[in-house]
């Protein structure tokens, strides 16, 4: 079911928390000075907030429907669905910050996610050994956001070097965040 919950994670932030922010930056929102807002940050937040709780939703009735339809499914999973969620929404954000600082418009913005998404796709069926397997975990979102839903599953080496792509993807998301968000003064 992890890599299920991965592909809602990964397709819901592109579709839904980047698409956002693209279409307000090309308002020129994030640059005009507000009198409603003191901070940018308020806009981030709320769009984090409204894909968190879709992607809680997807997964909640994803799992239902595995349930129901498939196979039973213990009261753990679901609440191991909903709390690893909350960390996975956040580094997939931080991850797939990245893409914000292609300079480009909403038509091109569209092109990149569907290229980035197929691509993502399709590199989730390759099955590389060794090195080559950590590299392209590290690199995917897809690949990424499946391996922090399967930590409990595997606590060796691999774990750490999880650990430490997670925080270099988060200090790479509040920096590329941050600059999106600054106001000129």
């Amino acid at each position: 079911m992890y890599i299920y919950w991965a592909y809602i994670v990964v397709t819901t932030v592109l579709n839904g928390f980047l698409m956002n922010l693209i279409r307000v930056r090309e308002s020129g929102f994030f640059r005009r000075p507000s009198n409603l807002i003191d901070s940018n940050f308020s806009i981030l937040f709320t769009a984090f907030f409204v894909q968190l709780f879709v992607i809680q939703i997807q997964i909640f009735i994803f799992n239902l429907v595995i349930d129901c339809f498939i196979t039973p499914v213990s009261p753990y999973t679901f609440l191991y669905g909903f709390l690893v969620s909350f960390l996975t929404t956040i580094i997939s954000i931080s991850m797939m910050s990245l893409l914000l600082l292609f300079k480009c418009k909403q038509r091109t913005f569209y092109m990149i996610i569907n290229l980035f998404l197929f691509g993502g796709l399709l590199l989730l069926s390759a099955r590389p050994e060794g090195v080559w397997n950590y590299i392209l975990t590290m690199i995917n979102p897809f690949q990424f956001i499946y391996a922090l839903y399967s930590v409990p599953c595997i606590i060796n080496s691999f774990s750490l070097i999880l650990g430490a792509f997670t925080i270099c993807y988060m200090l790479i998301g509040i920096i590329v965040l941050s600059r999106l968000t600054k106001k000129d003064d």
